[in-house]
């Protein structure tokens, strides 16, 4: 799988860990990556579970797009449960490239991460490959229908990708109010650049 970012699975902060064992019977037996479905930008999982929040999620993405200087009508990538993101990461930001034609533009959330983070690291997760997503269209023009994508720019410790990351930790703060999880996202920053500086 090549991707922008496959977060580690070194989070290290607690999460509240959601049962929602039925909930994968369901999903489990119905397929193996859960399609997504459109609602207002962002296209929502057909079974969405309570952690992710698609109206921060929303207002993270605009978020991006100004600071970045996007076009204001960029959509943004889909969200997917995906059961094939490796065992080491939590979700990543998937695109198609020379090397790799054949992978569909989307953040793939695996759904053990569901499981075990909190809402307010699933989201600043989410948030994190959407500024992914951002600098890949950037470097490329901004030109979404490409078939692949030039990827020369590293993310991860890039000062504008950190600034840009710990801003959307600011950004769910003031939505969550939760110094901890602040200070567990700042933490994530700094480990994505000392763990993945090649991303």
């Amino acid at each position: 799988m090549h991707c922008a970012c496959l977060v580690q699975t070194s989070f290290l902060f607690g999460g509240v860990c959601m049962r929602i064992r039925s909930w994968w019977v369901a999903m489990t037996g119905a397929c193996l990556s859960c399609t997504v479905w459109a609602a207002a930008e962002f296209q929502q999982i057909e079974y969405t579970p309570p952690e992710i929040d698609y109206d921060v999620i929303s207002r993270l993405w605009g978020f991006v797009k100004r600071s970045t200087h996007a076009p204001m009508d960029l959509p943004p990538p889909r969200l997917v449960l995906d059961w094939h993101v490796p065992p080491f990461a939590r979700m990543g930001f998937q695109y198609p490239t020379e090397k790799f034609p054949e992978y569909p533009m989307q953040i793939s959330i695996a759904p053990r991460t569901i499981e075990q983070y909190s809402k307010e690291m699933v989201t600043w997760g989410v948030g994190h490959e959407l500024v992914h997503y951002a600098f890949i269209l950037r470097e490329n023009q901004w030109r979404r229908g490409q078939a692949t994508f030039q990827d020369q720019l590293k993310h991860h410790c890039n000062p504008e990708f950190k600034d840009l990351t710990r801003a959307i930790a600011d950004e769910i703060w003031k939505i969550y109010h939760s110094d901890t999880q602040r200070a567990a996202m700042y933490d994530e920053v700094e480990k994505s650049c000392f763990n993945e500086p090649n991303q």
